[in-house]
């Protein structure tokens, strides 16, 4: 019968985690440092509530500036047509394809610094917390099981 040991040493195991910083697309250095670590310390708080403790930001260099491509909507259509109770229509509604076409957001080579007023910056902190480590028992000639990697 195949069983899940459990030992009893709690060692520390580091872990990355990506966080992203939104900031102006003209943002100068203090700016973007002021949000990285605002960002940081949220990043902190949340997860030390989870157990994970801090290490320190990762020697990498940050992934960026990163487009933020705003999510454009749609209007609402136009009011349609009603007729008179009695009255039979005699013309078919107005194609509104027309009004769908004109009301897309327009981008050309000219302004297309309006597709994004701010950026977001990638960066890497270090956390670690105390891993389970696990080891599986199997019977005598069985096979392991496709799950177990080592």
């Amino acid at each position: 019968m195949p069983a899940i040991l459990l030992k009893p040493e709690q060692e520390q195991r580091a872990y990355v985690v990506r966080f992203h910083v939104r900031v102006s697309a003209r943002a100068s250095p203090d700016e973007l440092t002021r949000a990285r670590n605002w960002a940081l310390e949220r990043t902190i708080h949340g997860l030390s509530k989870q157990g994970w403790t801090f290490v320190g930001l990762s020697d990498a260099a940050p992934r960026g500036p990163m487009p933020v491509v705003p999510v454009k909507g749609f209007p609402k259509r136009p009011p349609k047509r009603r007729r008179a109770p009695g009255q039979p229509s005699l013309k078919p509604p107005p194609d509104d394809s027309l009004w769908r076409i004109t009301t897309l957001p327009q981008f050309g080579p000219q302004v297309a610094h309006l597709m994004t007023d701010e950026v977001d910056w990638e960066y890497q902190a270090v956390f670690h917390r105390a891993a389970i480590p696990t080891a599986y028992a199997h019977e005598q000639g069985a096979p392991p099981p496709a799950w177990l990697k080592h």
